[in-house]
Parts: structure tokens; C-alpha cells; sequence
């Protein structure tokens, strides 16, 4: 096909820096450690998906997809992986104790994807003019040259109808599963303060947003002339997102799973270690071991029976953190029904902070703030009455 000529501006260059930093947040969601917490892993998948249907709506915009025509349409079934993903994101960071079954909500992508090959396979000159015909209608010819129907169901010609209602069926799930954690907190959806929902909340909002932009593009450009504003938007959101995660140190793991080399060469048998685990736990979870001040890894270790060395070990393998995390992780955990019950104002900051085995308050709030994201102060005012 004839090469148009290309446009390079603010927009190109603001949706070309959103796909970057789009890839470069998915890369970090995805590895091996991050991807274990079931919530990053969708949010990693949901990014990925939204940097590479911005990647072609760049291509498109600034006319190189002229220079590489296969690729026209390459990422449109992915349009009905955002919203389940955004969804599964939201359920398993706001009920990761509920599991639910996940393939289900890509069935339609999975159709869509297999109903996109009477496009995908038709020749180039058809993809070509096609592609002229969305983004530069003067030099379309106004031919066919599709070898078989491109669209027996009529499905691409209500594509953006279909996508629509599919998004709101999405978004009603989303903000359902989000105003009954909300209602179970005693937090108003619309708080400015900070609290441990804030973050689903927000990709909610953004998401929103994205939906009414898409409906004012559509309705006032038709075809996909507008569809820039849309990728522009989004950038912006990876933006702000890549903001929180840096914000938020803590954000890709629920615990730093740091595992030591130094147990490569450990005689322990897989069922030692799940012996010793089962041990720690009921030390921890029926003792509540974890709320005396002078925890040690060896008053831990001769509690149970073990030398230090193979506590460490499995605490490290088995619960994916060192000692001092995992140590805080019961502390914090039980802190935070301290200050999120009937009680909660009985007891000042120091008292529960002692209560749950620290020794200082300056502690007890760095930990709190590292593992929860918020104050121990301000988790107990966003936790409502």
C-alpha cells in the first residue's frame, strides 16, 4: 500500500511514553515473586493488556502501521480481556480468602479471538484498505478485496455496542464487590481519607473515566478517528499507576520474600519442613506466641523443639519471608483487629502496640505503615465507626 505520511505530536509522544511505561510496570507484576500474589498478577496482565492496545492505537495515529500493515487490528480481542482482569484484580485484592473461577470470564475473548481469524486472515490489500478506510478515509478506494466474509455474524459492525455493554456488565461486578467491603468497613465510597480500598477504588474511578471518554469519542469521531484520546487517557493512568507503586514499596508483595541461599545444602525432607511449619503456626495462630516483647528466633526455635537454623529455613522456603517479617506479619495483623473492632477507641496507639509485642510505638508504626500502607492512627479512622 501506498505509505501516508507520517504525524508525530504530543499525543504520539505521550501514548508512545505510556506504552513504555506500561510494559515496564507489567514486567515487574509478572515475574516469578510478584506474580504469586494473585492480585498483582491480574493488574500485571491488565497493564500489559492496556499498553499493547495503546501501542496499536499509536501505530495507527501516527501512520505507521502503513509501514507494518499486518499488524492492523493485532490487539482488538484483547478489548474484552480488560474488563474481566480489572474485575479478578479487584476481587482477589479485596477477597483473596474467596476463591472463584476465573477462566469463565474469558470465555468471550476466547471466541472473540477465534472469530477475529476472518479478519486476520484476509490479504494485505484488504488490511490496507481497511486501515485507510478508519484513519485516512480520502485515500481509501473504496474497494473490497476481502476473499471471504470478514464478519459472517455481524459482530465487528455492533463491536463497539457489544464492547460497551460488556463494560458495564464488568464495572456494575466491580463496584458491587467494592461497596460491600466498603459497607462491612463502615467507609464512605467516596472518602478522601486514606484507607486500604483506596487503590480498587481508584482504578474503578479511572476505569469510569475511560468508559466515558470512549463513549464521547465514538459518538463524536465514528469509526476510530478518535480513539487517540482514549490511548492518551490511558497512558495518563499507567502513569499514576507506576506513581503508587513507587509510592507504595510494598505494593508488588504481601511480604518481602527474600529466600536465603545459605539452605541450598540443607538435609531438611519436605516433610520436616511441613512438620515445622504446622508448628509455627500453632504457635503463632492458637499461642499467639507473637504478642510476648522478647520473641527471638531462638526462643521461637527452642518453643518448638528446632535449632534456629532449620526454623529459619522454613520460615524462609515455606511462608516466603524472613523472621522479622513474618514476626510482624501476626503482630500487624492482629493489631488491626484492635483497631477496627467495637473497641477500637479504648485503647491509645502505644497500648495496642504493646499489646501485640512491640516495644516502642515508633516501631509499631513503621511496621504498620510498611505492611498496611497506612498509620495505625489512620488505619483505625478509615476502618469507620
Amino acid at each position: 500500500m501506498q505509505e501516508v505520511e507520517l504525524r508525530v505530536n504530543l499525543y504520539a509522544v505521550l501514548i508512545l511514553l505510556g506504552v513504555f511505561q506500561g510494559l515496564f510496570i507489567s514486567i515487574f507484576l509478572l515475574n516469578r515473586k510478584s506474580r504469586k500474589v494473585r492480585r498483582n498478577f491480574f493488574l500485571g496482565l491488565f497493564v500489559l493488556a492496556l499498553a499493547t492496545i495503546i501501542l496499536e492505537i499509536l501505530l495507527n495515529y501516527t501512520g505507521l502501521m502503513s509501514r507494518v500493515i499486518f499488524l492492523d487490528n493485532f490487539s482488538e480481542p484483547l478489548v474484552f480481556v480488560i474488563a474481566p482482569l480489572l474485575y479478578l484484580y479487584i476481587h482477589s485484592g479485596v477477597r483473596p480468602d474467596r476463591s472463584i473461577r476465573e477462566g469463565v470470564h474469558f470465555i468471550i475473548f476466547g471466541f472473540y479471538l477465534f472469530y477475529s481469524l476472518f479478519y486476520f486472515l484476509q490479504p494485505l490489500e484488504f488490511h490496507a484498505q481497511s486501515y485507510l478506510f478508519s484513519f485516512f478515509p480520502d485515500q481509501w478506494d473504496g474497494k473490497g478485496h476481502s476473499v471471504f466474509n470478514a464478519d459472517p455474524l455481524y459482530i465487528r459492525r455492533y463491536l463497539n455496542e457489544i464492547l460497551l455493554l460488556h463494560f458495564l456488565v464488568y464495572l456494575f461486578f466491580a463496584l458491587r464487590v467494592l461497596f460491600v467491603e466498603y459497607t462491612k468497613r463502615g467507609i464512605s465510597f467516596f472518602t478522601l481519607k486514606e484507607h486500604e480500598l483506596g487503590s480498587y477504588r481508584n482504578s474503578v474511578i479511572h476505569f469510569t473515566i475511560v468508559l466515558i471518554i470512549f463513549v464521547v469519542v465514538k459518538l463524536r469521531f465514528g469509526r476510530d478517528l478518535g480513539d487517540f484520546f482514549i490511548a492518551s487517557y490511558i497512558a495518563l493512568m499507567l502513569y499514576f499507576t507506576s506513581f503508587m507503586i513507587i509510592r507504595r514499596s510494598t505494593f508488588f508483595f504481601d511480604s518481602p520474600k527474600k529466600v536465603s541461599e545459605k539452605y541450598g545444602k540443607s538435609s531438611l525432607s519436605d516433610q520436616q519442613k511441613d512438620e515445622i511449619s504446622s508448628k509455627l503456626k500453632g504457635l503463632m495462630e492458637s499461642e499467639k506466641y507473637f504478642t510476648k516483647n522478647t520473641v527471638s528466633l531462638l526462643s521461637v526455635a527452642e518453643r518448638i523443639g528446632e535449632t534456629p537454623h532449620r526454623v529459619s529455613q522454613v520460615i524462609n522456603e515455606k511462608f516466603e519471608m524472613n523472621f522479622f517479617y513474618w514476626l510482624a506479619s501476626y503482630r500487624i495483623e492482629e493489631a488491626k483487629q484492635l483497631l477496627s473492632g467495637k473497641e477500637k477507641e479504648k485503647y491509645k496507639i502505644e497500648e495496642v502496640a504493646e499489646m501485640v509485642g512491640y516495644n516502642s510505638k515508633s516501631s509499631f508504626n513503621k511496621a504498620f505503615k510498611d505492611l498496611v500502607g497506612l498509620t495505625p492512627a489512620g488505619f483505625r479512622d478509615s476502618s469507620g465507626p
